[in-house]
């Protein structure tokens, strides 16, 4: 579903409970070269890349009439990495944990970018993280 993909776009889902931001990202989306667009979610131990039928569709907050709302927003700061092609992908795992995935990566070759989850809310980082901690393992996955 992403190794081999061109990266197009990336956009990410935030939460507030009324007007007051809880979550900055709860939801990243990657639009890919051939499967389109792909959700993840790191929660509870467990990455999850799900392949979307339709696009997420950009929505501001001032947009929504709920005191629980998801905006849409198109991610910045990510454009070295668009029209590049993902080559794999790697969860940060804390061993001897079954549900221990603390965070994915994706590597492009000659660069590459982190997404960790933290109190339900994922964080976006440039390139690999080197955890100081010798429990937290990079170990590849297929999706």
């Amino acid at each position: 579903m992403l190794i081999n993909e061109v990266l197009h776009d990336v956009r990410f889902r935030s939460f507030f409970m009324t007007e007051n931001l809880v979550c900055e990202c709860l939801v990243l989306f990657f639009n890919v070269s051939n499967s389109g667009w792909v959700s993840l979610t790191i929660s509870e131990g467990v990455s999850r890349f799900l392949k979307l039928d339709s696009d997420p569709e950009l929505l501001e907050l001032s947009e929504i009439n709920d005191d629980f709302a998801y905006p849409i927003k198109s991610l910045s700061g990510l454009d070295k990495y668009l029209g590049l092609k993902i080559l794999s992908v790697y969860e940060y795992r804390i061993s001897d944990v079954e549900e221990g995935c603390i965070g994915v990566y994706l590597n492009f070759g000659s660069c590459g970018l982190s997404v960790i989850e933290s109190g339900e809310c994922l964080s976006v980082v440039d390139d690999m993280i080197r955890f100081s901690d010798s429990k937290i393992l990079l170990l590849e996955v297929r999706v």
